[in-house]
């Protein structure tokens, strides 16, 4: 990869019939792809897009149960509003089978309630009801093997779209590093294309107000910190190679948050010193998850490990010093520091971009001065509508 430092020097109708047929029989040995429904009649425009992607069986929440056989992947599409259907969901993804697949939870109504409910069952995708039928069919390819159904690229979304898409795609990253599994390296280039659609089409700023929503905060972070990157190394002038190497670095430098409790992530108050030390050691953990497949590259794992790292020493997990730290590594630590300043949270106010920025230039000595000199540009964009009304960014 050309040197970071350089490059910065030189500047539809439904037909139905396809749809499965409802009912508690046993599936087959071949995988399929399950769909829990309390309204099959309302589900059958998902099942036919399921159908398209592969082998799918459909059961009712309340219908007799058999014994589930090989899952692909979990798709429900469950009102939760009442708590007999969320009991009676828990139980039939209580199955060992089931317990095994990824859960992606349709949103009928997609509020805050709802989104936290799905989290709690076990959904490692939230997918709104209100999508069109590509947008579900893009959505779910990167965990249903596809069997010949074309996946609309991203380059033919819109940027809200791809954005979207990005978290979906990410939920299942995650999903699987939660569970141990295998982080494809399809899907990671598959996101990594989206969030190049999503930010080539419509800038930082527009990502920033899709991903800024989002109530879990380890997306909404791991996610401001992939737009940022992938906007600074396109303000770069990046080589696109490069580009895709800097958004697939900052997408996984988090990876190891899937093994982090949740009282830890998102308690609100102070962190105890043993519940810091817990929350560092997502570094090393995501490190080792990724390393252990032996198909990324040494760079992306340095990200993975090292992104917490300061050019004077005092950063984690290793507390490195100066050009023990490579350009990928300082380049993505800007914008994880940057994004962690301006992410929203319910117990604070975000930080506004200047003021954000202006920290990162206080802190020099423990980033690199020049990138972060460079990175003016990209906090100028991500700057709110009313950012006339403030004064400029100092360069």
């Amino acid at each position: 990869m050309v040197s970071f430092l350089l490059s910065l020097a030189a500047g539809p109708a439904f037909d139905l019939r396809a749809s499965s047929s409802t009912g508690a029989t046993i599936m087959s040995s071949e995988r399929a792809v399950l769909l829990i429904s309390d309204r099959p009649d309302r589900s059958q425009r998902l099942a036919h897009v399921l159908a398209g992607l592969c082998a799918c069986r459909t059961i009712g929440l309340y219908e007799p149960q058999s014994t589930v056989g090989p899952v692909t992947a979990v798709v429900t599409d469950v009102g939760l509003r009442h708590q007999p259907d969320i009991e009676r969901l828990r139980r039939v993804l209580s199955q060992p089978r089931i317990l095994a697949a990824p859960i992606i939870a349709i949103l009928r109504d997609n509020t805050r309630l709802e989104r936290v409910q799905a989290t709690a069952l076990g959904a490692t995708s939230l997918l709104p009801a209100s999508l069109s039928a590509s947008d579900i069919s893009a959505a779910l390819a990167p965990v249903i093997r596809p069997t010949g159904a074309e996946v609309e690229p991203a380059a033919s979304l819109t940027p809200a779209q791809n954005t979207e898409l990005v978290r979906l795609r990410f939920g299942n990253i995650l999903g699987a590093a939660a569970r141990g599994k295998v982080i494809s390296r399809t899907s990671v280039e598959d996101t990594t294309s989206s969030v190049m659609a999503a930010i080539s089409d419509g800038g930082i700023r527009q990502w920033l107000e899709v991903v800024w929503q989002y109530d879990n905060i380890t997306y909404q972070h791991c996610l401001l910190v992939t737009g940022l990157a992938a906007e600074f190394a396109a303000s770069l002038r990046f080589a696109k190679d490069d580009q895709q190497h800097v958004i697939r670095g900052a997408l996984l430098h988090d990876l190891g948050k899937a093994k982090i409790p949740l009282s830890i992530l998102n308690k609100t108050g102070a962190l105890t010193n043993e519940e810091a030390a817990v929350l560092r050691s997502h570094a090393r953990i995501g490190y080792e998850l990724l390393r252990g497949q032996g198909d990324y590259e040494p760079e992306l794992l340095e990200v993975v490990l090292w992104h917490h790292e300061l050019l004077d020493g005092s950063g984690y997990p290793d507390g490195l010093v100066g050009s023990q730290i490579s350009d990928l590594v300082r380049l993505t630590t800007i914008c994880n520091t940057y994004a962690g300043l301006i992410e929203r949270r319910p117990n604070r106010q975000p930080m506004e971009p200047a003021q954000a920025f202006n920290i990162q230039q206080d802190m020099d000595g423990k980033l690199e001065g020049a990138l972060v000199r460079a990175f003016a540009q990209v906090a100028e964009k991500s700057a709110t509508p009313a950012a006339h009304d403030r004064p400029a960014l100092p360069h």
